[in-house]
């Protein structure tokens, strides 16, 4: 794992698989957990990119990161929580810093997909509408968000989109989180229209199980 320093964030990136030519680029939204979770990243995605099932690409991600603050696409209060909303300040630092950084550092192609889990599901589907990327993996993302299928409506996006869930995610008591399952779904209805390639993955278990599996699994679709 390579890591850099670039307007006061750490950044990090490593290669997946081998290749002569310049790579696809995954940006990972996933908050400063993943670090510490990257060994079952791995260890989930070597097999298939031994065995070119998921083709070579970079991975990279930055932080440190508040989430309510940083992935969050707009501001909210909700249940005691203030979502400061700046999710589109993230998605610019990531287009117009982050990865012109990464082109200088490592050859990568024209081609970039966003991935990200919980909050940072949103936030990558959200930085996906804004700036179109050649894809997208919101995992377990936070579609329930207040406004955000208005928003979506009218930014929808192309390109290559997955989506998952645990199957246990919408149980519970927590009035929009609740709501997780059926906001998923009509995401799904509504870019069906607008996306070249679009996929739902039903999970096993709640929003905290198997966190790095479902990130690979997420960039092995995007990759296939």
């Amino acid at each position: 794992m390579d890591t850099f320093d670039l307007e006061n964030k750490v950044c990090w990136s490593e290669q997946f698989g081998q290749s002569e030519g310049p790579l696809p680029a995954v940006i990972l939204y996933a908050g400063d957990e993943v670090l510490e979770q990257m060994e079952r990243i791995e260890a989930y995605i070597m097999p298939p990119a031994a065995e070119h099932k998921c083709r070579p690409f970079l991975l990279a991600a930055f932080g440190p990161v508040e989430w309510d603050r940083d992935y969050s696409p707009w501001t909210a209060d909700l249940g005691g929580r203030h979502f400061a909303g700046r999710g589109e300040e993230t998605a610019a630092f990531t287009t117009e810093k982050f990865i012109p950084e990464i082109g200088r550092r490592y050859s990568i192609s024209e081609e970039v997909y966003i991935c990200g889990y919980s909050l940072g599901g949103l936030a990558a589907l959200y930085a996906h509408c804004l700036f179109g990327f050649s894809g997208c993996a919101s995992c377990s993302g936070s579609l329930w968000y207040p406004g955000w299928f208005d928003f979506l409506e009218k930014h929808m996006p192309a390109g290559k989109i997955y989506l998952s869930l645990g199957g246990k995610e919408e149980k519970t008591r927590d009035p929009y989180m609740s709501r997780v399952g059926e906001a998923t779904q009509q995401t799904k209805n509504m870019i069906r229209s607008s996306a070249d390639e679009s996929v739902y993955i039903r999970e096993a278990g709640g929003h905290f199980k198997e966190v790095p599996e479902r990130i690979a699994r997420g960039m092995i679709w995007l990759l296939k």
